[in-house]
């Protein structure tokens, strides 16, 4: 249900978005393998609000959070360290202090979107609360496979991350990592496409053909060729080949 929202200046609503960064680092790098697109995350939502603040929530003692903190700075500086002495409660302790900035934000007239990145149960409560007794809009962003489902259902939206373009894109580069890092010794034979696909897929723990797809995506677009590579006794066999100039051009391994 809307109320009437008013736009901004900039004929956007205006919005403040909180992020549940354990749920977001962690959950992506357990079922996905992969990192988070701060960036782009930002960038997605500025183009769909007029975004007034943004807030990290998340124990960054963790070294898998806290190597990220530089990509956060890109885009905010508002980094709510939530680390708690006690052994225990420690992920509840940061919905806590997330919960706190949440109900605090509410009591200004400014925002009529809330952002929650964060697939806990736990916050379908004040979801509710501002949806119900603030009439704002709620958005909540999670990942894949570990949103709660009152979660969902007391929103006014829920995204899932990661997309199907985005786990393709990652896959790609997990490939052009790899054949880089090969490639980067010398004495390293040059491998063929099925060698590649055996090797990549038992090495990232994935099914041989999301190998096969990305490469094939790689090559059709130009990032990876084939070619020949003399052996022995005048034989040649083909393998494959990185195309490091379109690479770099298209920054396909800027992330």
């Amino acid at each position: 249900m809307f109320f009437g929202k008013k736009l901004s200046g900039k004929g956007r609503k205006t919005a403040a978005a909180f992020i549940d960064f354990e749920h977001w680092c962690i959950s992506l790098h357990n079922n996905f393998s992969m990192r988070p697109d701060i960036r782009g995350f930002y960038q997605t939502i500025s183009e769909k609000y007029d975004v007034r603040d943004i807030a990290f929530f998340g124990d960054f003692s963790n070294p898998a959070l806290r190597a990220e903190i530089p990509k956060i700075r890109e885009v905010t500086s508002n980094i709510i360290e939530t680390q708690n002495a006690s052994a225990h409660f420690k992920k509840d302790f940061t919905d806590f202090i997330m919960l706190d900035h949440i109900y605090q934000r509410s009591f200004y007239d400014d925002i009529d979107v809330f952002i929650l990145f964060t697939g806990d149960g736990h916050f379908s409560s004040v979801v509710s609360y501002l949806v119900h007794k603030r009439h704002k809009e709620v958005e909540i962003y999670g990942i894949e496979n570990a949103i709660s489902v009152s979660l969902k259902n007391t929103a006014t939206a829920t995204t899932a991350l990661p997309s199907q373009e985005e786990i393709a894109l990652a896959r790609r580069r997990t490939v052009l990592r790899a054949l880089t890092k090969l490639y980067a010794s010398s004495s390293s034979p040059r491998p063929t496409f099925v060698k590649t696909v055996e090797a990549l897929a038992k090495e990232a723990g994935c099914d041989q053909k999301e190998i096969s797809d990305a490469l094939e995506g790689l090559m059709s677009d130009g990032y990876i060729y084939q070619t020949r590579k003399y052996v022995s006794g005048g034989r040649f066999i083909k393998v494959l080949a990185l195309n490091n100039q379109l690479i770099k051009n298209d920054h396909l391994l800027d992330s």
